[in-house]
C-alpha cells in the first residue's frame, strides 16, 4: 500500500483570520488531499487579529490537521471583530468624554514610541515576533509527523525563516511561496541598512530552497534575473478560484433598475476610489449617467481608522444617494454582494511597479464571471482582463480613462434593460466565458504544487506541471 506522504504548510496568515494571503494555502490544504498528500498546517493563534472569519475552517476536510503557535505583541491586544453579514457601526455622537488619566495618557505616549520604534527593531516584518515560538512547535511537528516537504508561503517573509531552520534540522525538502515579492517588493522600509540586511536574508533563503514558486510571470523573471542558477528551481503557480465557491451562490444585494458597482476589500492612500468618483460626478454633471441609474457599494475597509479622505471625498461630490459603505463581511457574504452586481471594481495601486502584481480578487471575478472595471497599471493583470475579455481596464491616474470605461460599461448596461435577447445573449457569454478560465481554479493550482512536491521527493519524473523559469 502507498504510503501517503506528509506537506507542513507554514502560513502565518490562515482561517479564521480573513483577508487577501489567505485564499492560497487554504486553497491548497483544502486540495492538497486529492492528490496524495496529508496536510499540517503551522499557523498563529488568531489572538491578535481584529477581523476573523470562523466560516472559512468549514472549507477543510477533517483530515487536515491545524497547529496554532501563540506569538508575542510589542501593543495592546486589540478587540477581536468578528467578520459580520451587515455592517455594524456605533457612534460616539453626544458621549462626554472626561479628560483621560495620567496613566492613559502615558499608556498612549508607549505606544506611540513603539509604532515608531517597530520598522527599526522587528525586521523582515512584524511577524518575527511569532518566529520563537514557531519554529519551538514546528520541532514537535517535525519529530512526530513524518513530513516529506515544508512549504512556507508569504507574505510575511517571517515564514520563509521559520521554514529556513526547520529545513537545516530536519531531512525535508523545502518549497518557498511568494504572494508578493521580498526585496523587491514597492512597499520597502526606506531604512537603508534594515534593507541590505533583508538582501542577505533573502539570498540565503533562495539558496537554501529546493524550489521556488511565485504568482505572476514578472515576479519569476525578476527573481531569475536577480539570483540565477542560485535558485534550483523556479515554477510559476498562478493564484485562481474555487468554483466550489460559487457553487450556488446567491446574490446578497441587488438593486433592480440601478447599475450596481460593487467592491469588497481594503482601500489605504495608494488605493483609493476618490479619482472614479470624481470622474462619475463629471458624468451626471455631462448628463451622460442618470444618478438614479447607478449605486455603489463598498465592503471591507473604506478608510482606515483615523481617516476619512474617501467617506470626504463622497459628501464633497455629493454622492452620498449613490455610494453605499457597509463594512466588513464575511467572504461568503463578499461573494453574494459580488454576484449581485452589474460591474466588479478592481481598484489597484498608482505606484508605477503595480502593475507587476496580479490581485487575488481578478481570479475571484472570473469566478462570478460579471463584467470588470479595473483601475490598474499596465501589466499582468490588464493583459488577463483583456486577453479574456472581462471588462474595461482605466489607468488608475487618468480620471478621462476612467470616464470612458465607466461610461462604456453603463451604456451596455443600459442596452439590455428590458430587452430578453440582450439578456439572454448575455448568459451565453458568461457561460462561454465560464469554461475558458477553468484552468484558473484553485484546484488545478494544488495539482501542479502536488506534482512538483512529488517531483522533489523522487516519486515523480520532472513533467510540465506549469511554467519554469
Amino acid at each position: 500500500m502507498t504510503r501517503k506522504k506528509s506537506v507542513l504548510i507554514i502560513c502565518y496568515n490562515f482561517p479564521p483570520i480573513g483577508g487577501g494571503g489567505v485564499p492560497r494555502p487554504l486553497k491548497m490544504a483544502k486540495y492538497l488531499g486529492e492528490f496524495g498528500w496529508n496536510v499540517h498546517i503551522l499557523t498563529v493563534d488568531p489572538t491578535y487579529h481584529v477581523t476573523t472569519d470562523p466560516t472559512l475552517l468549514d472549507q477543510l476536510p477533517a483530515s487536515v490537521k491545524i497547529h496554532r503557535a501563540k506569538e508575542v505583541n510589542l501593543l495592546p491586544r486589540p478587540q477581536v471583530q468578528a467578520a459580520t453579514s451587515t455592517a455594524t457601526r456605533s457612534s460616539a455622537a453626544g458621549q462626554v468624554q472626561g479628560k483621560p488619566s495620567l496613566v492613559s495618557r502615558l499608556k498612549q505616549t508607549v505606544i506611540s514610541v513603539l509604532k515608531k520604534l517597530k520598522p527599526h527593531l522587528l525586521i523582515p516584518d512584524d511577524q518575527i515576533l511569532w518566529y520563537p515560538r514557531a519554529v519551538k512547535l514546528g520541532r514537535e511537528i517535525m519529530k512526530n509527523e513524518k513530513i516529506d516537504v515544508i512549504f512556507s508561503t508569504s507574505g510575511p517573509v517571517t515564514n520563509h525563516l521559520i521554514g529556513q531552520a526547520l529545513s537545516q534540522e530536519f531531512a525535508s525538502k523545502w518549497v518557498i511561496d511568494f504572494r508578493d515579492p521580498w526585496t523587491q517588493n514597492m512597499h520597502r522600509s526606506g531604512i537603508a541598512w534594515r534593507d541590505r540586511w533583508e538582501e542577505r536574508m533573502e539570498a540565503k533563503v533562495m539558496k537554501q530552497a529546493d524550489a521556488v514558486t511565485t504568482v505572476t510571470a514578472t515576479f519569476a523573471k525578476n527573481f531569475r534575473a536577480k539570483y540565477g542558477e542560485t535558485i534550483k528551481r523556479l515554477e510559476l503557480i498562478y493564484n485562481g478560484f474555487d468554483q466550489a465557491d460559487f457553487d450556488d451562490l446567491q446574490p446578497l444585494l441587488t438593486q433592480e433598475g440601478k447599475f450596481h458597482a460593487v467592491y469588497a476589500g481594503i482601500l489605504y492612500q495608494k488605493r483609493n476610489p476618490r479619482l472614479l468618483l470624481r470622474a462619475i460626478k463629471v458624468l451626471i454633471d455631462e448628463g451622460l449617467v442618470d444618478r438614479n441609474d447607478i449605486s455603489f457599494s463598498f465592503a471591507g475597509v473604506f478608510d482606515y481608522p483615523g481617516y476619512s479622505e474617501n467617506a470626504d471625498c463622497v459628501r464633497e461630490l455629493g454622492l452620498d444617494d449613490v455610494v453605499h459603505v457597509l463594512g466588513n463581511l464575511k467572504h461568503k457574504d463578499a461573494l453574494g454582494l459580488m454576484k449581485g452586481a452589474d460591474v466588479l471594481l478592481l481598484i489597484g495601486d498608482v505606484t508605477p511597479d503595480a502593475g507587476a502584481y496580479i490581485p487575488g480578487k481578478l481570479y475571484e471575478y472570473m469566478g462570478i464571471g460579471n463584467p470588470v472595471l479595473a483601475l490598474n497599471m499596465p501589466g499582468e493583470a490588464t493583459d488577463i482582463i483583456q486577453q479574456f475579455d472581462l471588462g474595461q481596464v482605466a489607468n488608475p491616474t487618468d480620471q478621462a480613462e476612467m470616464k470612458q470605461a465607466y461610461l462604456k460599461l453603463y451604456q451596455a448596461w443600459k442596452s439590455t434593460q428590458g430587452s430578453p435577447a440582450e439578456q439572454n445573449s448575455a448568459t451565453s457569454i458568461k457561460a462561454s466565458f465560464a469554461e475558458r478560465v477553468r484552468p484558473y481554479e484553485r484546484k488545478e493550482q494544488a495539482r501542479q504544487l502536488a506534482l512538483l512536491m512529488d517531483e522533489l521527493i523522487g516519486e515523480q519524473k520532472k513533467q510540465v506541471t506549469s511554467t519554469s523559469y
